[in-house]
């Protein structure tokens, strides 16, 4: 790295570091939620004026704008970090004896098709699910019955493992009636796959799992991550 790159990326830090600041004194006088609504409520029935003095009391400035829009851009892929710190913080709990990684592990949040894998060892197949479930989370439900199926498709007899958090993803697996083709219906690739190995998609969520995905072991990475973290995530 030569010396300008090397300035560049100070600076950068630097921002960043401010911007945080910005940020983060900000949501330290009340939780972000209570903010908004206390706005929303202010900002009824108000003109410009009005307006102007509600920004100005509940410290919107130009400066807290600036330092949301500096930490979403260098923190954009904080998903990913999430992803393979996860990972990483969990390998050693779960890799047995001899047991050796022989495929590069896709750490960043989703796969590429030379890995279709988050972890492929000489003993297992593993995708790691680190988002909690909060209500509206058909996005998810979908992706962690796609990362099911391509589990439960894999031939090699190795062990199948889907790490999730919390009890939600399990509970859907395994007592949802949404049939297969609607999990499937944003994964083309994972619904050929299905009516490849396991042929019509019309049977449920549920089903599936107590039969054809019967093998893959489901596994709160609650139980597995240091207790620090766990009790983030409760």
């Amino acid at each position: 790295m030569d010396i300008s790159s090397a300035h560049q990326d100070r600076e950068e830090a630097e921002r960043l570091s401010t911007a945080v600041g910005v940020l983060a004194d900000f949501l330290s006088r009340q939780p972000l939620t209570q903010a908004l609504a206390s706005l929303e409520y202010r900002l009824e029935g108000a003109d410009g004026m009005n307006v102007i003095r509600v920004a100005e009391d509940g410290h919107v400035v130009p400066e807290l704008l600036a330092s949301a829009l500096t930490v979403r851009e260098s923190l954009g892929r904080i998903n990913d970090l999430i992803h393979a710190c996860g990972i990483l913080l969990v390998l050693p709990h779960i890799l047995k004896d001899e047991e050796r990684i022989t495929v590069r592990p896709s750490l960043g949040a989703g796969n590429d098709p030379s890995r279709p894998y988050d972890l492929e060892t000489d003993q297992r197949i593993a995708e790691f699910k680190l988002a909690r479930w909060r209500g509206a989370d058909a996005m998810r439900k979908r992706q962690t019955f796609k990362d099911l199926v391509m589990l439960a498709a894999d031939t090699s007899g190795r062990q199948a493992d889907l790490f999730v958090i919390g009890p939600e993803p399990r509970r859907f697996l395994t007592t949802s009636t949404s049939t297969a083709a609607w999990a499937l219906d944003r994964a083309p690739g994972a619904l050929r796959t299905f009516t490849t190995v396991f042929g019509t998609p019309s049977m449920s969520v549920a089903q599936f799992t107590a039969t054809h995905a019967a093998q893959v072991q489901i596994t709160d990475l609650r139980s597995l991550l240091p207790a620090s973290v766990a009790a983030l995530l409760q």
